[in-house]
């Protein structure tokens, strides 16, 4: 094999490790997204997911609430806006949670992880109705 095909050779496999890996996050991202729909129990949309130059999956999830969620025809309602990028490391992804950027290194096999993140997103959003943050020995975040 000359030095070129080697040199092609490594290029594919490249290409093909890096198909792969955008393949796995957005596979990842759906999972993510029910499980999340799950734990707030609403619907959540995505809007369009795209790829960075970094290979970083950047998308967000949009939440309808509503001032009476038993009858949203009355009162007002306010859409929200969570904005998430996700990387594969090895076996694990790392969620984070933008403006603040805060990580979560989640194993897709370990229900904990998801759950720390759910939480935070829901205190983060919360917290921009109440002004403060139940999370313990965090800045209170303020999303809006």
């Amino acid at each position: 094999m000359s030095k070129f095909e080697e040199l092609c050779q490594a290029y594919a496999a490249s290409k093909k490790a890096d198909r792969e890996s955008r393949q796995a996050c957005l596979e990842f991202s759906e999972i993510f997204i029910k499980q999340l729909t799950d734990y707030f129990g609403c619907s959540i949309d995505r809007q369009q997911p795209w790829f960075d130059d970094n290979g970083f999956l950047h998308f967000d999830l949009i939440i309808q609430v509503f001032e009476n969620p038993a009858n949203p025809e009355t009162g007002d309602r306010e859409t929200v806006k969570i904005s998430l990028t996700l990387e594969k490391v090895i076996d694990n992804y790392v969620v984070t949670v933008w403006p603040l950027g805060h990580e979560f290194k989640i194993l897709i096999d370990e229900p904990k992880h998801f759950e720390e993140a759910f939480e935070y997103i829901f205190d983060y959003l919360k917290s921009g109705y109440t002004g403060r943050s139940e999370l313990a020995s965090r800045e209170d975040p303020l999303p809006f």
